[in-house]
């Protein structure tokens, strides 16, 4: 009775951890997908090395805004983070030129560092675990249960 408690107890735990791991990754997902303006100003300035002055200044080029207006819309920006509607409509207009120029300079050597320092750790752990189930439990548990359970390397 009481395994069967145990066995029942490890399976509904085992099925929250892996919902609340899906429900992670597809939160972390849908926040990935919405892209705010002001991460797209900062793309714009990591991918082409301008400022956001300057960024300011080149999508009011279209709508024809005279340099004060720029400079007053630009500071009420930096005090409040509030974009105006032309360069709103600069980003809008321009998100897959701006992720292409950001695509192509950002490297994608993080990736692969990723992907090696998780597959090293995931054989550190299955071996540190083999090794410690045939090596070290054999020898440090007590004689009555050594002899009834054999175990050791093969």
């Amino acid at each position: 009775m009481i395994n069967f408690l145990i066995d029942t107890l490890i399976a509904v735990c085992s099925v929250m951890l892996i919902w609340y791991m899906i429900r992670y990754q597809l939160r972390r997902l849908h926040k990935s997908n919405q892209i705010s303006i002001d991460d797209y100003l900062q793309k714009i300035t990591q991918a082409t090395g301008i400022s956001a002055y300057d960024t300011f200044c080149k999508s009011a080029e279209t709508w024809r805004v005279s340099a004060a207006r720029i400079d007053r819309d630009f500071k009420i920006y930096l005090a409040t983070q509030t974009v105006p509607f032309y360069v709103k409509d600069f980003i809008r207009k321009n998100q897959k030129p701006i992720d292409e120029l950001f695509r192509i300079k950002d490297t994608s050597m993080t990736d692969k560092r990723l992907v090696v320092f998780h597959s090293v750790l995931a054989l550190l752990f299955w071996g540190g675990a083999v090794f410690l189930s045939l090596y070290v439990f054999p020898h440090i548990w007590p004689e009555a249960l050594r002899s009834s359970i054999i175990v050791g390397p093969p």
